[in-house]
């Protein structure tokens, strides 16, 4: 276990000689620290949680199941798949992949399915089949999607140039990416095709950066669905393998990571990071990497004049949503009950917009569901436990459901808050039968975790899993790159780029590669190798 790689925070502990202090050890936490020690630099990670990995992290209960709770697939993961070589750096290749095989995705919207086959052309085709009347349009989808990411590709790679280049010529790439990030993904595909259901159906999978069709960014839309257009894939033992395997490399390149950790504070002086503070001790470094999301990072950890200095203002970014999710440990096998290892969206109408805006607590798992197999997917679930499986079950959620319960603590809730858990379960599970029916009688453990929960270990106090909302005003915020300007202090993880595991895995690269400069094209120069 990666928990085993990490060392209990304790004061008197000898912090000292340190280059490097990375806040937070989700993906891009541990991308830049694992980088950075790979180039010979002293680095310590400093985690919150009594489990290293942020949303790569698994949980487990007695009874011997165990759930992720952020990752339910990747792409790009194939031999000569653009992400593989560098999670095959990070991990020293010792992290296997498996392949959810030509299905990746099933829609189903009021009853119709909708399959997302692994390839830009069998997408294609499988599209056309569904719509013929709208070949024309699924190719100019298509189109846009592939000009779209590479405009992104290098909005991102700007990111690591020095102030005077990015004010000289760094603007040109973000005009010309604001074609695609600057309307709404509606907006672009209503340009197109008036066909409301093939615009509902191309949107199916926004639960992956968690915005409807009206209010995302085509630009993140269009980086997401490019990013699966070949097929998903998923870590071969489960995903907490991203972050052991990563661990074990950084740790075997003098790398320290501390648990139970909690930052209270990043120490300035004179515009310049000092190092920072956990309680009353005091831990000095040359550089701070904060991996926690820029709204704790700035509003919990620094103070206003140094707010004031980086130029940050999230007044028109709303954080991304939050999530109720229903994990259930069943006593058959994924063989057994014929579970799939695709994903599963269900939609109760082609109306996402309205789906999302108008979710209670009360019809959120109703009229939407996103299901995930994860035994499924993974070829070690049934070795080490063999006649079992799992399911994980998601919905739309929001804090303000449970407003009254903000002030409780975790795992020591009141009865009415246990109540409400128990009624989502009952519904959600109504869903799973109607669908999966030959899961009924099998369950044997189940568990629900609201907001409440992401807040307690994430510090997002809206319980968003995403970090800020990927809507449009979010490419224009001018210090979500990983050099602020205060001296020594970096930012890495998901806001810097974009959702999920290839975004927050990007920012730790710019990070790294920020900070290194010429030093990492040695790295980039072994990764290259590796990839032949």
């Amino acid at each position: 276990m990666s928990k085993k790689l990490c060392k209990p925070f304790k004061r008197d502990l000898n912090f000292s000689g340190l280059d490097h202090i990375v806040i937070g050890s989700g993906v891009g936490g541990l991308t830049v620290a694992t980088w950075l020690a790979k180039a010979g630099k002293k680095v310590a990670i400093f985690e919150k949680h009594y489990v290293p990995g942020g949303f790569t992290h698994s949980f487990k209960r007695k009874d011997g199941f165990q759930w992720d709770v952020g990752v339910h697939y990747v792409g790009n993961m194939a031999k000569d798949g653009s992400l593989r070589g560098f999670f095959d750096f990070l991990t020293d290749g010792k992290l296997a992949w498996e392949s959810m095989g030509d299905i990746y995705d099933v829609a189903n919207i009021d009853g119709t399915e909708y399959i997302f086959k692994a390839g830009k052309e069998n997408f294609r085709k499988q599209f056309i089949s569904y719509f013929p009347n709208e070949e024309k349009a699924i190719d100019k989808y298509l189109e846009l999607i592939e000009k779209a990411n590479k405009r992104g590709s290098a909005f991102f790679f700007e990111k690591v140039f020095e102030r005077w280049l990015s004010n000289s010529v760094g603007w040109i790439f973000r005009k010309r990416y604001a074609k695609y990030t600057q309307k709404t993904t509606y907006e672009v595909l209503s340009e197109i095709t008036k066909n409301e259901r093939l615009i509902a159906v191309l949107c199916a999978q926004c639960g992956n950066y968690g915005l409807s069709p009206q209010e995302s960014s085509f630009g993140v839309h269009a980086m997401v669905i490019g990013h699966f257009l070949e097929g998903g894939y998923y870590p071969v033992g489960g995903a907490d393998q991203i972050c052991e395997k990563t661990l074990e490399v950084f740790t075997a390149n003098g790398g320290t990571i501390y648990i139970n950790a909690d930052v209270t504070k990043i120490v300035t002086k004179n515009k310049q990071v000092q190092g920072i503070q956990i309680g009353e001790k005091f831990i000095s470094c040359k550089s701070v990497i904060s991996n926690i999301g820029v709204n704790n990072t700035f509003n919990s950890l620094l103070s206003e004049t140094d707010r004031n200095i980086c130029n940050f203002n999230l007044k028109n970014v709303k954080p991304a949503s939050a999530h109720i999710c229903l994990y259930l440990g069943l006593n058959k096998s994924s063989d057994a009950l014929n579970l799939p290892k695709h994903n599963f969206w269900y939609y109760k109408n082609q109306n996402i917009d309205e789906i999302f805006h108008e979710a209670t607590l009360q019809n959120a798992p109703k009229n939407f569901a996103y299901i995930s197999f994860p035994s499924a997917k993974d070829p070690n679930w049934d070795i080490a436990n063999p006649n079992t499986s799992t399911i994980q079950a998601i919905t739309i959620g929001k804090m303000e459901w449970f407003e009254a319960y903000k002030n409780t603590n975790w795992m020591k809730r009141s009865k009415t808050y246990l109540t409400l858990k128990k009624e989502f379960e009952e519904e959600m599970l109504k869903v799973l039968f109607k669908f999966f029916p030959q899961i009924e009688g099998t369950i044997i453990a189940s568990e629900v975790s609201t907001p409440l929960s992401t807040a307690n270990f994430t510090s997002y106090k809206s319980g968003e899993i995403y970090g800020l909302a990927h809507a449009t005003e979010r490419f224009k915020l001018p210090f979500l790159r990983p050099k602020t300007k205060l001296k020594g202090l970096y930012l890495t993880g998901q806001d810097i780029t974009i959702v999920g595991v290839a975004g927050a895995m990007l920012s730790g690269l710019l990070c790294a590669t920020t900070i290194l400069k010429f030093g990492s094209w040695k790295i980039f120069k072994e990764i290259g190798r590796s990839k032949k």
